[in-house]
C-alpha cells in the first residue's frame, strides 16, 4: 500500500509520546516520520496487529530515514481510508521483526 496514513486526529497523539508516557526515554514521533515508516519498501505488516484487542488495527515496523530509527505504525482501515493511530520508536521485539525479515528477504534473492 503506498497511501500513507492520515494523522488529522492523532498527530499530537504521537507528537507527545514523552510527556503522555513521563519518560523521557520515550521518543516523540513526528507524522511524516511515521509516514516513511510506513511506505518503507521494506517494513513488515502484520495485519491484524497481534495486540489489537479489537482485531481491526494493522501494525507496520519501517525504517524512518529522516529520523534515523525504527519506528511501528499502527494503523485502522476505514474503507479506503487507512487512519494513523498511534506510532512509536520500534521496541527490541518489533526490531527484530524487522531485521529477521530483511534477513529473509536477502538470502531469497541470492536464490534467485
Amino acid at each position: 500500500m503506498s497511501e500513507v496514513p492520515d494523522w488529522k486526529h492523532r498527530a499530537d497523539y504521537i507528537r507527545t509520546r514523552s510527556t503522555r508516557k513521563g519518560s523521557a526515554g520515550e521518543t516523540n514521533i513526528e507524522p511524516e516520520w511515521a509516514d516513511e515508516a510506513f511506505i518503507d519498501p521494506h517494513a513488515v505488516t502484520f495485519s491484524p496487529d497481534p495486540a489489537s484487542k479489537s482485531g481491526s488495527s494493522d501494525r507496520t515496523i519501517g525504517w524512518s530515514e529522516t529520523a534515523g530509527l525504527l519506528i511501528t505504525v499502527i494503523t485502522v482501515l476505514e474503507g479506503t481510508k487507512v487512519w494513523g493511530a498511534n506510532a512509536w520508536r520500534s521496541n527490541d521485539v518489533d526490531q527484530r521483526h524487522y531485521e529477521n525479515d530483511k534477513q529473509n528477504e536477502g538470502e531469497q534473492e541470492e536464490e534467485r
